[in-house]
């Protein structure tokens, strides 16, 4: 090989590390003033009520990002998310008013609980068909918000009335009237779904990703083909009710109050449809889907017909938009690409 050549292919290979280093860096650049102008302009822009009601949005759209996630790599719906979400409050509450605990043990406490009870759930429903595993999902959240309501237990739920729950101090060294305040929280709940999404994105691509859409295709070949089916699914089961877990958290750590309607499955159905409304294929859209649902069901209740209106949304969302909102614009800008290159 000439010494022209060796030097040809090293520039080029320069060149491209160069190129491939230099789009991440502009890549990381974008993502990070993203990440701040979300979290910084709508505060400037917005009253404390626009606020209040994005936070919800987001807090919704955290909830059906997990249950979108699994719908997508794994081919299951789980309709038991607000056993999750509400039993993250409920145990807050329970570890800092019985148990004695300072709101960051008790945070901590309650997060080991929700993650245990995770997995061993989910070590005996993801080995089942997706329709046995819908109703197990919907099951189990069924006893859980109905177990909270039981006489003997009123003592530590509250029963019908729910809890209050007061956190003195900081938890996990943020000051807890930080959480209460609609400006400072929207931060705090803007950033961490961000984070959470950019996670399940980057798990979507991963190794465990493409094994999980592997199985969801066809379980059998993995099987056959020496590949563990089960772990795979329990991982990604456990993974998403932890994204549950820390929108149950901020929840109460906002409204100050936990109540039976949280864990209630009004709350799971309300995550699937924010999550087929935005669409299930990435991350962006079952979170803009919670902003969407959120904005819309306080327009429709300002009207009075809260729930007429809901459904006749939702099936024009669904006849219009059968992929989401993210997926059928993506769709319309590959037409459109298609039709100039056309032309």
């Amino acid at each position: 090989m000439s010494n022209g050549t060796m030097t040809d292919d090293l520039r080029a290979s320069t060149t491209a590390t160069f190129g491939s280093l230099s789009q991440r860096s502009l890549a990381i650049a974008v993502g990070l003033i993203g990440l701040c102008a979300g979290a910084i302009v709508p505060t400037y822009l917005a009253s404390d009520f626009v606020l209040r009601l994005g936070s919800e949005g987001l807090l919704l759209g955290l909830l059906a990002l997990s249950v979108a996630f699994l719908m997508n790599q794994a081919g299951l719906v789980a309709l038991g998310a607000a056993s999750i979400y509400g039993g993250a409050g409920y145990l807050f509450a329970i570890g800092m008013s019985d148990w004695g605990l300072s709101p960051t043990a008790a945070l901590c406490v309650a997060f080991l609980i929700l993650l245990v009870y995770a997995a061993m759930l989910g070590a005996l429903i993801v080995r089942t068909n997706p329709l046995a595993f819908m109703m197990l999902t919907l099951a189990a959240g069924e006893m859980i918000s109905h177990a909270v309501l039981l006489e003997g237990l009123r003592d530590y739920t509250g029963g019908a009335d729910g809890l209050v729950v007061r956190v003195n101090g900081s938890v996990l060294g943020i000051d807890a009237l930080r959480f209460a305040d609609p400006v400072q929280f929207w931060c705090i709940a803007w950033i961490v779904t961000v984070l959470i999404g950019l996670a399940f994105w980057a798990i979507g691509r991963s190794r465990l990703g493409v094994v999980l859409r592997a199985i969801r295709g066809n379980e059998e070949r993995m099987r056959f083909s020496g590949f563990n089916t089960f772990l795979p699914r329990l991982i990604g089961y456990v993974l998403v009710n932890v994204a549950a877990a820390i929108a149950g958290f901020l929840h109460v750590l906002n409204a100050g109050f936990v109540s039976p309607e949280s864990l209630g499955l009004f709350v799971s159905t309300n995550t699937l449809v924010a999550a087929l409304i935005g669409g299930i294929s990435g991350s962006l859209g079952p979170i803009l889907g919670g902003l969407i649902f959120s904005f819309a069901q306080d327009e429709f209740g300002a009207r009075g017909l809260t729930q007429l209106l809901t459904g006749v949304a939702i099936v024009l969302f669904i006849v219009v938009f059968p992929r989401g909102v993210v997926g059928g614009l993506s769709s319309l800008s590959k037409r459109l690409g298609w039709r100039r290159e056309g032309a």
